[in-house]
């Protein structure tokens, strides 16, 4: 009982030491949870800048939950910092993914504002997803099609008497093994350097 006594003694320093600014205790915080952090984020393919821009946006968070009530807490400080960081990394690539596949299926290569450069580089970029996409099995490509035209994993499923869950986990598998794929092709570096 001693020891869950000083563990929550321990724990509200640490909160009334982040929401004072005390120096020493952020920097024993930050010391503490960025190298979890840069490795974590390192092994989803991300970078050591990425992890101490999510730290800062995490501790912004943190400490914007602990002024409106700290209470609302229901596991330590670390863990809670912890899961948020994840949760932030996670929606940070979702978006990332998101505006990747929007920049492959946009079709503004006839923008007049775009050009001629842009223009061969859209090109480039969707003959370069095309030709790998069209190497999908028909059932697969269909679903991916259908996503395209804005269909929900439900109407998906609808449509192809598939399970919605066995819908999204083709998707999320598809898309894995392209862009793995994609990746290690040559003329995706040219155009990722370009």
């Amino acid at each position: 009982m001693k020891t869950n006594s000083m563990n929550a003694k321990g724990e509200q320093e640490l909160i009334n030491g982040i929401l004072a600014g005390n120096e020493a205790t952020l920097t024993s915080f930050y010391k503490q949870h960025l190298p979890f952090l840069k490795s974590y984020i390192k092994r989803q393919g991300g970078s050591y800048e990425d992890a101490e821009d999510i730290f800062q946006d995490a501790l912004v968070l943190v400490y914007a939950k602990l002024q409106s009530n700290n209470d609302l807490i229901n596991t330590t400080l670390g863990g809670y910092f912890r899961g948020t960081c994840k949760n932030l990394w996670r929606n940070q690539m979702r978006k990332q993914r998101k505006w990747a596949m929007a920049d492959i299926y946009a079709d503004d290569i006839n923008d007049d504002h775009v050009s001629v450069t842009e223009q061969l580089f859209q090109t480039d970029r969707k003959n370069l997803f095309y030709s790998y996409f069209s190497t999908l099995k028909d059932t697969t490509r269909q679903l991916w099609e259908l996503a395209f035209e804005g269909k929900s994993s439900q109407e998906i499923a609808e449509y192809t008497g598939y399970t919605e869950k066995y819908v999204r986990k083709k998707k999320c598998e598809t898309k894995k093994q392209i862009i793995q794929t994609i990746v290690k092709d040559p003329l995706y570096q040219e155009l990722a350097e370009a």
